[in-house]
C-alpha cells in the first residue's frame, strides 16, 4: 500500500530520527500521564471463533490504536473502520485465506487483539506477535514447494511470486554453513554473511556491522560499538562489535544506519544534546528537541529544524547511503494530537497535526481526501484510495476481478501516481477487469 497500514507497521519499530537538531536541549523528564489513560484494555480470555471474527475485533482496535499514536485523527476513525477490512480485501489476504493459503489461529489472535489494545507505540519488532502486523491471527500454511503469492503464506520459507503473481514457497536455509543469497535467506535464527548462514550472536558474543544494525545478534540485540570517538550523530562504518541489549535511560546513544538510534524502543535518543543520552519520552507541556521526542499522544508542536545542511557519507563506493543531521532552530512543545480543523503552523517542520494529515497555508491541518474529494496526487487521497488524473478526484482503488475502466492516460499526465485503478495488477482493456501483471521475474 501506499499509505501506511494505519499505524500499526509504524508502532512496531523507533521512530526514524530524521530531523533530529544537533544542540543543546533539556533533562530528562519522566512519560506523561495522559498518554498512559488513553491505552484501552481488551478481555485477556477472548477467542474469536474465525479469520471473520477477528477481523470484526482488530478493525476498531486498529482504528483506535492509530488515533492514540497520533497516525488519524479522531474524526477519521469512521474512515478508517470503512478502509481497514478495505486493506485486506486490497493486499490479497482475504482470496489467501479462501485459498487455503493462510490457518486461523484463535489464540494467536487472542494475542494480537491484546496488542493492539495496550502495547504503547513504540514498540521493538520483536515484542509483536507473529502475524499481528496485518490481519490478526493469520499464520502461513503453505508448505515448501507450494503454490504461493506473498512471503506470508509460506511455513519457514520465502515466495518467489509477489501480490497475485504465482510463485512457490522457498524453504528457508536452516543448516549453519548452508548457502543463502537474496532469493534464500537463512532461517531466523541465522544470518547470511557472505553468502553462508551462520548462527545469530548471543549476548556478548562478537559481531560486526554498521552503526548498531543487529543482523549478526539474535533478536532484541544490536551490534553495539564503544563510543570511543567519532561523530554521535553520524552512524559509524562497519566494525567489530558485541550483542548488547538496546541502551537504557541516560546511556549515550547514537544514530543507526537506518535512520533510528540504538535506544530502546520506549526511548528517545536526545541529539539536542552535545553528548547524546536515551531519555525517557517527553510529557504534555514540555521542550522537544525532536519529532520523535514526545510520549504517547502527543505531537512535537512547532519543532523548527535548520535546512539540509550537514551531510555524511555512511557507507563507501559503490554504495553510498546519506544520512542528514538537521540543527535545531526551535523546540516544539509536546501538546496533545490535533485533528482536522486545528490551528497549525505551517512554516513548521513537525506539527500537532496528526501524521496522515498536513498542515496548510493556512495554517489548519487538513485531512487526506475521501471518496470524490478533490485531488492534486495520490498523497491527497485517504488510504484505499487513489487520485484519478482524469477527473482528478480520489477514487476507491480496486482488486482483481472487479470491473474497471481501462487508463487513457500517458505517463506524462500521470507522473508519479497510480492513473491505474487495480492496485496490484492492471485494467485489462478487452476484459475490463483488474488482472495480474506479472513481469519474468515475478
Amino acid at each position: 500500500m501506499r499509505h501506511s497500514l494505519l499505524a500499526l507497521l509504524v508502532a512496531v519499530a523507533c521512530t526514524p530520527n530524521t530531523t533530529d537538531p544537533v544542540s543543546a536541549g533539556p533533562p530528562a523528564a519522566a512519560p506523561s500521564p495522559a498518554a498512559a489513560s488513553l491505552v484501552p484494555s481488551v478481555n485477556a480470555d477472548l477467542r474469536p471463533r474465525d479469520a471473520a471474527a477477528s477481523a470484526a475485533l482488530a478493525t476498531p482496535l486498529r482504528c483506535d490504536r492509530a488515533i492514540r499514536c497520533g497516525e488519524i485523527g479522531a474524526s477519521e476513525r469512521e474512515r478508517c473502520l470503512r478502509a481497514t477490512p478495505r486493506e485486506s480485501v486490497l493486499n490479497g489476504t482475504e482470496r489467501a485465506l479462501k485459498a487455503g493459503r493462510y490457518r486461523f489461529d484463535p489464540e494467536l489472535a487472542a494475542d494480537c487483539l491484546k496488542f493492539l489494545a495496550e502495547a504503547p507505540c513504540h514498540v521493538a519488532y520483536e515484542a509483536v506477535p507473529d502475524g499481528c502486523l496485518s490481519d490478526a491471527g493469520l499464520r502461513p500454511a503453505v508448505p515448501p514447494g507450494g503454490a504461493c503469492e506473498h512471503k506470508d503464506e509460506c511455513i519457514d520459507g520465502i515466495c518467489t511470486g509477489s501480490y497475485a503473481c504465482p510463485g512457490v514457497c522457498r524453504a528457508l536455509t536452516s543448516e549453519v554453513g548452508g548457502r543463502c543469497d537474496w532469493d534464500t535467506p537463512c532461517s531466523e535464527h541465522l544470518f547470511c554473511d557472505g553468502g553462508t548462514c551462520r548462527p545469530r550472536g548471543d549476548l556478548g558474543a562478537a559481531c560486526e556491522g554498521i552503526g548498531g544494525t543487529g543482523e549478526g545478534c539474535r533478536p532484541g540485540l544490536l551490534c553495539q560499538y564503544p563510543l570511543d570517538g567519532g561523530h554521535p550523530h553520524k552512524p559509524q562504518p562497519a566494525r567489530l562489535g558485541s550483542c548488547q541489549l538496546p541502551r537504557g535511560v541516560g546511556q549515550p546513544c547514537r544514530r543507526t544506519v537506518h535512520d533510528h538510534d540504538d535506544c530502546a524502543a520506549e526511548y528517545f535518543c536526545d541529539f539536542g544534546l552535545a553528548t547524546p543520552v536515551c531519555r525517557a519520552r517527553l510529557p504534555s507541556g514540555v521542550a522537544c528537541p525532536s519529532v520523535d521526542a514526545c510520549a504517547d499522544g502527543l505531537r512535537c508542536d512547532g519543532l523548527w529544524l535548520a535546512d539540509h545542511s550537514t551531510v555524511y557519507d555512511i557507507v563507501e563506493l559503490p554504495i553510498i547511503k546519506r544520512d542528514e543531521v538537521r540543527a535545531l532552530v526551535r523546540s516544539g512543545v509536546c501538546r496533545p494530537v490535533a485533528d482536522q480543523g486545528s490551528a497549525c503552523e505551517f512554516t513548521a517542520d513537525a506539527t500537532h497535526c496528526p501524521a496522515d494529515m498536513r498542515c496548510s497555508e493556512d495554517n489548519v491541518c487538513v485531512a487526506r481526501g475521501d471518496t470524490g474529494s478533490a485531488c492534486e496526487s495520490d498523497r491527497d487521497c485517504g488510504d484505499t484510495l487513489y487520485c484519478d488524473a482524469a477527473s482528478r478526484t480520489c477514487r476507491p482503488q480496486l482488486h482483481l476481478g472487479e470491473p474497471c475502466s481501462p487508463v487513457t492516460m500517458d505517463d506524462d499526465a500521470c507522473g508519479f501516481d497510480t492513473c491505474d485503478p487495480c492496485l496490484f495488477g492492471t485494467c485489462d482493456p478487452r476484459a475490463r477487469r483488474c488482472v495480474p501483471d506479472c513481469g519474468p521475474d515475478d
